[in-house]
């Protein structure tokens, strides 16, 4: 097949964090954005996203390594992340996609939430660990668009609390749309395990008209917390995801929602 130049989406994430870090068999170009670089030592890390800004919701995260004897790369490398708001008084984390590498693309790929904005209230950084060193990104989390809720958090009738990003679409469109939804549980201010194995249905709604759309399909799981369905957008403006969460035929959730606006 004619090698082809794609833009890597989360959905491509989503087939390689399954897939356990398996390479794609061709080669993939992608547009990245340097975000923030740090060193300790002689290790630099450089993260890069899709945008120029990271936001409150579910960003998309490359992540670079190099120390002095070149650029670190590989399945045997472990890297990992982890998020923190320092509040002044306080400080919580938020849930992530730990990286895997791709060889193709040179890059470590995995995901992070952001639930809040910086400013004021407190200031963000991601912790990025390669071969047991810890290196401090500083970083600038925008608020989400007006009138629009990427990232909600809700608890359970089994005393846990969900919390529940969108992944996709991250460009809505007239017509049937890829929806991928993240699920984490928050055990406490500093752990977010990926929740798996759930029963979800979705219903769209588009509150200034008053009406929802027909031809949906429920998520259903796909692993490490991630779960993919389609949703149709009848029109553009507002628009309600409500998902009710479910294990069994136990409601543990009965509305939990995203808003967008496209």
């Amino acid at each position: 097949m004619k090698t082809q130049h794609l833009f890597f989406s989360a959905v491509t994430l989503l087939f390689l964090l399954v897939s356990c870090g398996k390479d794609s068999p061709e080669p993939i170009t992608i547009d990245k954005i340097k975000i923030a670089e740090a060193s300790k030592g002689d290790l630099k890390v450089t993260l890069y996203a899709d945008k120029d800004k990271l936001s409150v919701g579910f960003n998309q995260l490359y992540i670079a390594a190099e120390d002095a004897q070149g650029k670190i790369g590989g399945a045997g490398t472990n890297v990992t992340v982890h998020t923190l708001m320092d509040m002044h008084t306080m400080e919580h984390s938020s849930p992530v996609v730990q990286p895997i590498y791709d060889l193709t693309l040179g890059l470590y790929l995995g995901g992070a939430v952001f639930t809040m904005p910086s400013g004021d209230m407190g200031s963000w950084k991601l912790s990025v660990e390669v071969k047991g060193t810890s290196v401090d990104l500083d970083l600038d989390i925008h608020p989400a668009p007006a009138n629009t809720k990427p990232v909600g958090s809700y608890m359970g009738t089994d005393g846990k609390r969900y919390v529940i990003s969108l992944v996709e679409p991250r460009t809505p469109k007239t017509g049937i749309n890829d929806l991928l939804i993240l699920i984490n549980e928050q055990e406490n201010m500093h752990s977010f395990p990926a929740v798996d194995q759930l029963n979800i249905e979705l219903e769209p709604e588009m509150p200034s008209m008053g009406h929802g759309s027909p031809n949906n399909q429920d998520p259903v799981g796909m692993g490490k917390g991630f779960y993919k369905g389609k949703v149709n957008f009848t029109m553009t403006g507002d628009w309600r995801l409500h998902f009710k969460l479910k294990q069994g035929e136990s409601v543990l959730v009965e509305d939990a929602f995203l808003d967008l606006i496209f």
